[in-house]
Parts: structure tokens; C-alpha cells; sequence
């Protein structure tokens, strides 16, 4: 008589036992799996760092977020230890970089602190910062944009138009900024304009560039 009194409170137990493992995964929600109608549970850690720890005791379901690596498993992790299940060494990963239709993105490594560099194909000119590196959230910095470029041809500028300096030299000046000079939004591919004669002293000279226009400015 006294076994079948002690079940029924046996039972009562491991309930309330469960029910409090459930309420403490706080670090758990449910996200559908793309494609696939099925909600999968992936833990969402207290804080995000290059590593994490996922599961909460005492029931834990180990498991990385999308894209991150489970480097092991192990039943206690770094405290406590579970009743059920295990929790899971994860490595913070950003995934495939984003890049721009007519750009190119180089770099295959992209775990935390990891840079990638861009690049735009011909007639398309980068506007931004030409690297981006995978930040301890899991996320990229921004990403660069590629603004199609239209030749307008070849034009005379002042050496000082390019960049403010003098020093009787054009190669490797180059501009490029949000107002024109002369019709153009890129100058660049400069030389010096033959003149016929020798300069003695350093002075702004003429130029001959390449002056192309943003393709959507330029209609």
C-alpha cells in the first residue's frame, strides 16, 4: 500500500522537475527551419563572444546558432552539469559575406576578427570601405556599394584641381567626390600634358585625365 503512494508522488516530482527545466531555457527559442515547415530549437546565449557555451541545466539541448561551428559537447561544459542531454562548444561564424551584384568579394575565412576585401568589375567604381571583418556578434561591418561608372572621355584639368597639391607631377592623382569638376564625378588615369618645355621649379601642371560620370547622374 505505502509503494503505491510513493509512484504517484514519484511522478508528481520528475513533473515539477521538468517543469522548471523548461522555464529555466530562457537562452532557447524555436525558429523554422527553412524550406522545411519544421521548427528546429537553437540555443540564444546570454552573451555573444568568438565562443559560447549553449544548453542551460537540467535538461539541456546542445545545438549552435545558424552558422556557428559546434567545436565539442560535453555534459557539464563550464558549470554545472546536466541531468538530460549535453551542452555544446560553439565558434561564432559570419557566414558568406554579402557583396553587390557587380562586385567581388576575396577571403575565405570568416570566423570573429577575420577581414574580407572588395572589389568592383570593370566600369563600376567602389564607393565605401573596400574591407569589412566579421564582428564577435556574428555579424560583417558594411559592405562596400559599386556605382556604374560612364566614360565622357578625356579632359585638360590644374594639377591642383585633382588633389590640392603641386609638385609638377599628374601620375597617380586621382578624383573622385559627390560634386563634379568639369562634368565629372572620377578623375583619374592622369598624365602630364607634353608642353614643349622643361619645368625648373615645382608648379602646378596641366593634366590630361580620363573624366567619367555616374551612370544614374548622367541619365
Amino acid at each position: 500500500m505505502g509503494r503505491m503512494r510513493f509512484y504517484p508522488l514519484l511522478l508528481l516530482s520528475l513533473c515539477g522537475l521538468f517543469h522548471r527545466g523548461i522555464t529555466q531555457l530562457k537562452g532557447w527559442t524555436g525558429e523554422e527551419v527553412e524550406g522545411s515547415g519544421e521548427t528546429k530549437w537553437i540555443s540564444q546565449p546570454d552573451f555573444i563572444d568568438d565562443t559560447y557555451w549553449s544548453g542551460s541545466v537540467p535538461l539541456c539541448y546542445g545545438g549552435c546558432k545558424a552558422k556557428h561551428q559546434e567545436l565539442r559537447r560535453d555534459r557539464c561544459g563550464d558549470s554545472s552539469c546536466c541531468w538530460f542531454g549535453y551542452k555544446s562548444l560553439c565558434r561564432v561564424n559570419c557566414g558568406r559575406p554579402h557583396v553587390d551584384y557587380n562586385g567581388v568579394v576575396y577571403g575565405n575565412d570568416w570566423w570573429v576578427g577575420s577581414t574580407v576585401r572588395y572589389t568592383c568589375r570593370s566600369g563600376f567604381m567602389l564607393v565605401g570601405n573596400p574591407t569589412s571583418f566579421c564582428q564577435p556578434n556574428g555579424l560583417w561591418t558594411s559592405k562596400p556599394t559599386c556605382l556604374r561608372m560612364c566614360q565622357r572621355g578625356r579632359i585638360e584639368v590644374s594639377e591642383r584641381e585633382l588633389n590640392g597639391t603641386c609638385n609638377s607631377t599628374c601620375a597617380h592623382k586621382i578624383y573622385f567626390g559627390p560634386n563634379p569638376k568639369q562634368g565629372c564625378t572620377l578623375i583619374d588615369n592622369c598624365k602630364n600634358k607634353e608642353t614643349g618645355w622643361k619645368r625648373f621649379f615645382a608648379q602646378c601642371v596641366p593634366c590630361i585625365c580620363d573624366c567619367a560620370l555616374s551612370c544614374a547622374t548622367a541619365g
